[in-house]
């Protein structure tokens, strides 16, 4: 039963969880300033755009809100209630110092009342942007009255996209506390919703790629907030959709926060279900029916689905099941591999869309990324992950096994998938039937490669000391040194080949660019003053040469010379970096 006074409580908890996290977040200032850029720099250029163009602005005629808005609205609202519901699953499913607060007060303050924290992050973050469009509306369109809807609109949109995430995320967070299957293999469930929420988005995001315009989701009444903000604009509206958007969200509001309020009073107060329950109910009832136990051990039971194949010697296939392990149980980690993915891959996709060359872009992106995604899985921080036990792992297993067997699951389970994959988007390129095939096989270089690397780049930066992500304390993501590295060895060298196989005029262009003109230019910049230096001139003409000696290149001579000798190099560093990291396991001695 909530308290007579639960509203205002769960007020005061939700701005006292809104303060931690601002306190938080000032003591990070590398997070606080990329946060800052995303928020403030586009506002800034809004704002540019808007005073060069104020005149333009103001003489706007009278139009209809297109369809499309609303589909833009309502997509944005999905995927934000993706964020938030993965959001909670993850990173906040309850509150710190859960046992004093819940003991304080009832279940529904502390629900409403992280309810409420959340919805101030969100608005703080979009608080500039907002009042940046509240004062264009007000000041250029000539309409007082989006000076309370612009911002009535964008609570209504923050307020629903919390409440319906937290509703699917404790949904989530629930079920996963209570089935021993879906805890068991919440790591590829959660990978597999991941990438099916992505790619939707994605598709609507990208019509030129799925022909699925924004369009097709203006029939969602979330999406008429559009209409709302538009009220008193020259932006024409539906008046009907407008009143329907506020009685649409008030419902919605109540019903997700009764929803919330019934998951949290089950959720908080059950003992979570252990991911082993189901096969120690399983092999209970093949007790009960005289049926043969299972022979296979814990470890290899706690990775199946998948199996380590058994030519492989013992040790080192015990160090790829324990590899296996880790990697399910703590998909948190995972999450920082996926920012340069994101950080790189975004503006390229964008850029491919746009030009209509997604097709001959996929298949060498496959090529090139998925082998460095693989590779950064299982080995990039070995000494850290074993935590405690790493003095009993340096007794063990010798070094040699220990290596491999960190490498085995990327090739048995990485290398088929890439394979597949890279082979599919072939299908779909315009590329001959020659270059689809030596993508494959390059796809399967690098990912050797990739996984050989590694386990060395992973034990030359090691990270001992785990960070939050939420409430998660413990949390041992690899070093973005380590990462950073990896990429560069696989990356650069495979983007390199990539171009060689399947646009070699572009791979001369820019290797003549990277090694001799753009060294000329900026060394012809810093000799244009008048105490220029004679040897900086001499240094731009040797550049010079070198990038027109490279473009005289012929394509054939180039493809076989650079590409073998890449592929040469290849090899070397990943025999080099594989006794590097059996020396360093033997040789390591904890502090």
């Amino acid at each position: 039963m909530a308290e007579l006074t639960w509203p205002r409580h769960a007020l005061s908890i939700g701005v006292f969880e809104f303060r931690r996290s601002v306190r938080a977040l000032w003591q990070d200032k590398a997070r606080l300033t990329l946060m800052a850029f995303g928020m403030v720099i586009p506002s800034l250029l809004t704002l540019a755009v808007t005073i060069v163009f104020a005149d333009a602005i103001r003489n706007i005629e009278e139009f209809a809100v297109p369809d499309m808005v609303r589909g833009m609205v309502a997509l944005f609202w999905l995927f934000g209630v993706y964020l938030i519901a993965q959001r909670v699953v993850s990173a906040r499913p309850r509150i710190n110092a859960e046992s004093l607060m819940l003991t304080t007060v009832s279940a529904r303050t502390v629900a409403f009342g992280l309810l409420v924290a959340e919805m101030l992050r969100i608005l703080a973050y979009a608080g500039f942007p907002i009042l940046v469009l509240t004062g264009v509306s007000v000041f250029l369109l000539g309409s007082p009255v989006s000076l309370i809807l612009l911002p009535v609109a964008a609570v209504l949109f923050a307020a629903t996209v919390v409440v319906a995430g937290s509703a699917v995320g404790y949904a989530v967070a629930l079920l996963v506390a209570t089935s021993p299957f879906v805890a068991r293999h919440k790591t590829i469930l959660g990978t597999a919703a991941t990438l099916l929420a992505m790619g939707g988005y994605f598709l609507f995001l990208y019509p030129q790629i799925s022909g699925l315009s924004q369009a097709a989701l203006a029939w969602v009444p979330i999406g008429w907030l559009a209409d709302l903000a538009v009220v008193g604009t020259p932006f024409v509206g539906s008046s009907l959709r407008a009143v329907g958007v506020i009685a649409g969200s008030a419902a919605l509001l109540i019903v997700g926060g009764l929803l919330v309020e019934r998951e949290t009073a089950v959720f908080w107060f059950i003992e979570p279900v252990s991911p082993d329950t189901e096969g120690s109910v399983s092999e209970q009832t093949a007790e009960k029916e005289n049926l043969r136990p299972a022979t296979r051990d814990s470890l290899a039971a706690a990775v199946t689905p998948l199996v380590v194949p058994r030519f492989v010697s013992t040790p080192v296939q015990r160090v790829a099941e324990w590899a296996l392990m880790r990697t399910r149980r703590d998909p948190n980690r995972l999450m920082f591999l996926l920012i340069p993915v994101f950080a790189i891959g975004s503006p390229l996709v964008s850029t491919a869309v746009q030009s209509g060359s997604i097709g001959a872009l996929g298949a060498p992106l496959t090529a090139v990324a998925l082998p460095w995604l693989v590779g950064s899985l299982f080995a990039m921080n070995p000494l850290g992950d074993e935590g405690a036990v790493l003095p009993v792992t340096l007794t063990a297993v010798s070094g040699d096994h220990y290596v491999r067997g960190l490498i085995v699951p990327g090739l048995v389970f990485g290398l088929p998938i890439i394979l597949l994959v890279t082979g599919l988007a072939g299908l779909v390129s315009p590329y001959t039937i020659g270059e689809q095939l030596g993508l494959v096989i390059l796809s399967g270089y690098l990912t050797v490669v990739a996984v050989t690397i590694s386990p060395a780049i992973g034990m030359a930066f090691p990270r001992f000391s785990a960070i939050s992500v939420g409430q998660s304390r413990d949390v041992l993501p690899p070093r973005m040194t380590a990462v950073a590295v990896h990429a560069v060895l696989v990356l650069l060298p495979g983007a390199l080949l990539a171009a060689l196989l399947v646009a070699p005029r572009v791979a001369r262009t820019v290797l003549a660019g990277v090694f001799g003109f753009v060294p000329t230019i900026v060394l012809e910049l810093l000799n244009s003053s008048p105490d220029g230096i004679g040897i900086l001139s001499t240094a731009a003409g040797a550049f010079r040469a070198v990038g027109e000696n490279i473009l005289a290149i012929g394509l054939d001579q180039l493809q076989i010379i650079g590409g073998g000798a890449t592929l040469i190099g290849g090899i070397l560093c990943s025999y080099i970096l594989y006794q590097n990291a059996v020396h360093r396991f033997n040789r390591y001695v904890p502090l």
